[in-house]
């Protein structure tokens, strides 16, 4: 999750949602509907799930089970906000992994999401220790090159950025079997470089957005289209790289 992301929980009414949030979660049901994963599984899990925003949208699509959500931000107070924010579910809300695999112990398959996480970890054997029972599912995504670290990438709290082939050796290390993987938001990846360069002590974040409706439908299509031109263009062996990367995998 990013640090940010709390800040919105008690003004509701008035929190505009980034389109890059957006965009992320409609990336996010691509890649599952595309992947091998066969819906509805029997439970979902998201590590680092924020504000909670992924985890109730995939309750909406009815595509598990059980739903869980894990950050260590979750305090009771945070959790009773969440609960009113979206409404009382079935959604599970913990704080650790650990309080997690001990309190809701199952055989059947899982979907662990953990996207935008390894990042804020010193090390990220915090998380990927506790992912190996085998038979489950797993989707990671990071933020892309080093390069484009900047002053918004320590606003949110990153120790780092990736690409797809320091992803792929963080997660074969770990005995993960990687069955899709690429790049997507190609388009803001050069947006970010210049970013970068001119401006160093960049304030914006996804919780304080002010742009327009009108605006925000606009880049969330624009988003849409660079995801899909990037999986065209992937199908026919060639790399198009992007501000984000993800791998889906299974153990």
């Amino acid at each position: 999750m990013d640090l940010t992301e709390f800040d919105r929980l008690f003004d509701k009414k008035n929190y505009k949602r980034h389109p890059w949030e957006i965009s992320r979660k409609k990336v996010l049901f691509k890649l599952l509907s595309a992947s091998e994963i066969k819906f509805p599984i029997k439970r979902i899990v998201d590590i680092g799930g924020g504000d909670a925003y992924i985890i109730n949208e995939i309750f909406k699509h009815k595509l598990a089970d059980e739903y869980f959500t894990i950050d260590t931000a979750y305090s009771p107070e945070i959790i009773a906000q969440l609960k009113v924010n979206y409404g009382e579910n079935s959604i599970h809300y913990v704080q650790n992994l650990t309080d997690y695999f001990n309190t809701f112990p199952t055989k059947e398959n899982v979907l662990f999401l953990c996207m935008d996480v390894l990042e804020h970890l010193e090390n990220e054997d915090e998380i990927l220790q506790h992912l190996t029972r085998k038979n489950n599912y797993f989707l990671f995504a990071v933020p892309a090159f080093q390069t484009v670290f900047s002053q918004h990438d320590l606003l949110l709290g990153h120790y780092r950025r990736y690409n797809l082939k320091q992803l792929e050796k963080l997660l074969t290390k770990n005995q993960f079997q990687i069955s899709d993987k690429g790049y997507y938001f190609s388009s803001l990846l050069l947006v970010r470089w210049i970013e970068s360069i001119f401006n160093k002590n960049k304030k914006a974040s996804i919780d304080n957005w002010t742009g327009t409706t009108f605006k925000s439908k606009l880049l969330v299509v624009i988003l849409q289209l660079d995801f899909a031109f990037t999986r065209v263009i992937q199908k026919f062996g060639i790399k198009i790289y992007g501000l984000s990367c993800y791998c889906i995998c299974k153990k």
